[in-house]
Protein backbone atom coordinates (compact mmCIF):
# COMPACT_ATOMS: atom_id res chain seq x y z
CA UNK A 1 0.00 0.00 0.00
CA UNK A 2 1.55 3.40 -1.37
CA UNK A 3 1.93 6.45 1.50
CA UNK A 4 -1.17 8.14 -0.74
CA UNK A 5 -3.40 5.09 -0.05
CA UNK A 6 -3.12 5.02 3.76
CA UNK A 7 -4.17 8.84 3.70
CA UNK A 8 -7.48 7.96 1.89
CA UNK A 9 -7.94 5.49 4.71
CA UNK A 10 -7.44 8.30 7.52
CA UNK A 11 -10.22 8.34 9.77
CA UNK A 12 -11.30 12.24 9.36
CA UNK A 13 -11.94 13.93 12.77
CA UNK A 14 -15.48 14.94 14.45
CA UNK A 15 -15.95 18.04 14.20
CA UNK A 16 -16.76 20.24 17.65
CA UNK A 17 -18.47 23.56 17.95
CA UNK A 18 -16.63 25.95 20.04
CA UNK A 19 -17.46 29.19 21.26
CA UNK A 20 -15.39 29.28 24.34
CA UNK A 21 -11.56 29.31 24.83
CA UNK A 22 -9.10 29.13 27.44
CA UNK A 23 -5.23 29.82 26.92
CA UNK A 24 -2.26 28.81 29.53
CA UNK A 25 1.29 28.10 29.30
CA UNK A 26 3.87 27.25 31.42
CA UNK A 27 7.70 27.45 30.43
CA UNK A 28 7.49 24.11 28.18
CA UNK A 29 4.21 23.94 26.64
CA UNK A 30 0.75 26.26 25.68
CA UNK A 31 -2.67 24.48 26.72
CA UNK A 32 -5.78 25.10 24.95
CA UNK A 33 -9.15 24.05 26.20
CA UNK A 34 -12.15 24.80 23.50
CA UNK A 35 -15.95 24.21 24.72
CA UNK A 36 -19.57 25.56 24.22
CA UNK A 37 -20.61 28.03 26.64
CA UNK A 38 -24.43 27.34 27.09
CA UNK A 39 -26.10 30.84 28.02
CA UNK A 40 -29.40 29.26 29.86
CA UNK A 41 -26.92 27.87 32.12
CA UNK A 42 -24.20 30.47 32.05
CA UNK A 43 -21.87 27.77 32.33
CA UNK A 44 -19.59 26.44 30.06
CA UNK A 45 -19.02 22.48 28.94
CA UNK A 46 -15.05 21.94 28.26
CA UNK A 47 -15.17 19.73 24.98
CA UNK A 48 -11.16 19.56 23.93
CA UNK A 49 -7.37 19.96 25.32
CA UNK A 50 -4.86 21.02 22.92
CA UNK A 51 -1.14 20.82 24.32
CA UNK A 52 1.29 21.76 22.52
CA UNK A 53 5.04 23.43 22.51
CA UNK A 54 5.83 27.14 21.84
CA UNK A 55 7.12 27.13 18.46
CA UNK A 56 3.71 25.40 17.30
CA UNK A 57 1.77 27.74 19.11
CA UNK A 58 3.25 30.35 17.40
CA UNK A 59 2.76 28.47 13.88
CA UNK A 60 -0.99 27.93 15.05
CA UNK A 61 -1.15 31.79 16.14
CA UNK A 62 0.45 32.88 12.62
CA UNK A 63 -2.17 30.27 10.64
CA UNK A 64 -5.12 31.36 12.66
CA UNK A 65 -4.36 35.39 12.06
CA UNK A 66 -3.77 34.90 8.34
CA UNK A 67 -6.82 32.92 8.12
CA UNK A 68 -8.57 35.55 9.47
CA UNK A 69 -7.37 38.17 7.23
CA UNK A 70 -8.26 35.79 3.78
CA UNK A 71 -11.86 35.48 5.22
CA UNK A 72 -12.31 39.42 5.55
CA UNK A 73 -10.84 39.91 2.46
CA UNK A 74 -13.47 37.62 1.09
CA UNK A 75 -16.42 37.90 3.42
CA UNK A 76 -15.98 41.61 4.58
CA UNK A 77 -14.82 42.73 8.16
CA UNK A 78 -15.69 40.71 11.13
CA UNK A 79 -17.57 42.81 13.77
CA UNK A 80 -17.10 42.30 17.51
CA UNK A 81 -20.31 42.04 19.67
CA UNK A 82 -21.20 42.37 22.74
CA UNK A 83 -21.08 39.34 25.21
CA UNK A 84 -25.04 39.02 25.51
CA UNK A 85 -26.16 38.10 22.38
CA UNK A 86 -27.01 34.52 21.55
CA UNK A 87 -23.95 33.05 20.33
CA UNK A 88 -25.59 32.12 16.42
CA UNK A 89 -26.37 36.15 16.81
CA UNK A 90 -22.99 36.80 16.72
CA UNK A 91 -22.04 34.93 14.15
CA UNK A 92 -24.77 36.35 12.27
CA UNK A 93 -23.71 39.72 12.89
CA UNK A 94 -20.13 39.28 12.37
CA UNK A 95 -20.74 38.32 8.82
CA UNK A 96 -21.19 40.84 6.13
CA UNK A 97 -23.95 39.91 4.15
CA UNK A 98 -25.08 36.71 6.09
CA UNK A 99 -28.88 37.31 5.65
CA UNK A 100 -28.11 36.79 1.77
CA UNK A 101 -26.20 33.52 2.67
CA UNK A 102 -29.42 32.62 4.87
CA UNK A 103 -31.48 33.19 2.02
CA UNK A 104 -29.58 30.89 -0.36
CA UNK A 105 -29.44 28.05 2.30
CA UNK A 106 -32.91 28.30 2.65
CA UNK A 107 -33.46 27.24 -1.31
CA UNK A 108 -30.71 24.84 -1.87
CA UNK A 109 -30.09 23.33 1.75
CA UNK A 110 -27.10 21.05 2.03
CA UNK A 111 -27.72 17.42 1.48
Amino acid sequence: MSKDQKVKHRRVPQAQYANFFQVGHNALEFVLDLGQFEPDSSSCRLHTRIVTGPVYAKVLAEMLQNSVRRFEVEHGEIRCTDDDLDPLEVVKRSITGFDRFGTLWRRCPPE
